[in-house]
């Protein structure tokens, strides 16, 4: 698509999937193309009271918001993850990733993601929002669940049922660790949060909840993609993880080419608020955009001998964290983990390979990320 069609229209959906780099960051830049479809609708959209707690659960996320809320919501989350937070948060990342690392060598048959590349950022979200570790296995298959929701591909009944539960039993979750906070602060998200809605007036409960609620799943689904897919890269260029292993000051330049190679988020959506001019094509009010990240990762205008991967890449411009206003609010601490996870992987096994299965893949459009990934030294 990218090199035959870089703006493809499916009319069956009224949606247009754009693959050229340079158009793809300027739809992620662009204000004409927004995220709030309820803007360009005359009446208001009726809410399928069948799956309530779904719509309740998503309306209030950054992620699907417009500036001015989107930036209002955005703002009160950000302190997370500034520099100093981040710096603060290393020794602790560090150490649950060096535990991870040797639990998981301990094990007949190591596998990658159960083992390791799930639990680390769960572990870290789980920290930063004050929740206890003991319930990471709960959060695993509420995430799962709240995920699929994201994907583009077409949700069956039972699987939007099995959504609308894990947004019930999340929201009721989070409402609880509120409670307990509002009994006894701690430094954390929630009670930092907390002290927003009840000091500044500026967020409301359900805001609070369901912004804390975005931060777990959004902060750890991409993060296992991102150490998942970067493991089957190093495996299967052995070059690279020789070189790595020998000169780990490479480690973020590779992580960063993970990034781009694999891309842990293969599209993103806008709807265009007004007719538009895309070099040669006419995009109208309220088409939908689905941007291809993963396609734009592979431009060869952008991108030197694009299908290879080479992890000393210079000048590595990729979109998998998108740009513009919605750029991931996460990013720092994701590549903070994945360049931690590698330091620790890469000292503790310096030469691992593919065991049993190959590496299984998600049957996901969206996502792209492995199911397990089996290992051995």
């Amino acid at each position: 698509m990218l090199q035959d069609h870089p703006a493809y229209y499916m009319k069956e959906r009224n949606t247009w999937i754009i693959s050229k780099h340079e158009h793809v960051q300027f739809i992620l830049k662009s204000p004409a193309f927004i995220r709030e479809r309820s803007r360009l609708e005359t009446e208001p959209a009726v809410m399928d009271s069948r799956w309530r707690n779904i719509n309740e659960l998503v309306q209030d996320w950054m992620l699907f918001r417009d500036p001015p809320t989107h930036t209002r919501l955005r703002s009160h989350v950000a302190y997370a993850f500034t520099p100093k937070t981040l710096e603060q948060s290393k020794p602790r990342i560090r150490s649950i990733a060096e535990n991870l690392a040797a639990d998981m060598l301990k094990e007949t048959n190591p596998e990658v993601i159960h083992d390791f590349a799930f639990p680390l950022p769960v572990m870290v979200i789980a920290d930063m929002l004050g929740v206890p570790q003991e319930d990471r296995n709960i959060f695993k298959r509420w995430s799962n669940s709240l995920a699929r929701l994201l994907d583009v591909t077409f949700l069956s009944e039972e699987q939007l049922d099995e959504g609308d539960l894990a947004a019930a039993e999340i929201r009721d979750y989070f409402r609880q660790q509120v409670r307990a906070r509002e009994r006894n602060p701690k430094e954390d998200i929630i009670s930092e949060l907390i002290h927003v809605e009840n000091k500044e007036h500026l967020l409301s409960e359900e805001e609070l909840i369901n912004n804390c609620i975005l931060l777990l799943v959004a902060g750890h689904e991409t993060t296992v993609n991102l150490i998942g897919n970067g493991m089957t890269l190093l495996i299967e260029h052995p070059e690279s993880y020789k070189l790595l292993h020998n000169q780990p000051e490479l480690i973020p330049s590779a992580v960063e080419e993970m990034l781009r190679y694999e891309s842990p988020v293969q599209f993103t959506n806008r709807t265009a608020g007004e007719d538009i001019l895309l070099g040669d094509t006419l995009i109208r009010r309220g088409q939908e955009v689905f941007v291809s990240l993963g396609a734009a990762n592979r431009d060869p205008a952008v991108f030197r001998d694009p299908n290879h991967f080479d992890i000393a890449r210079k000048k590595n411009r990729h979109l998998s964290f998108a740009a513009g206003p919605h750029f991931c609010i996460g990013a720092p601490l994701a590549r903070l983990e994945a360049i931690t996870a590698f330091q620790v992987l890469l000292k503790q096994c310096p030469a691992l390979r593919f065991s049993g299965p190959k590496p299984i893949w998600r049957n996901q459009i969206l996502f792209r990320g492995l199911e397990a990934l089996h290992v051995k030294l």
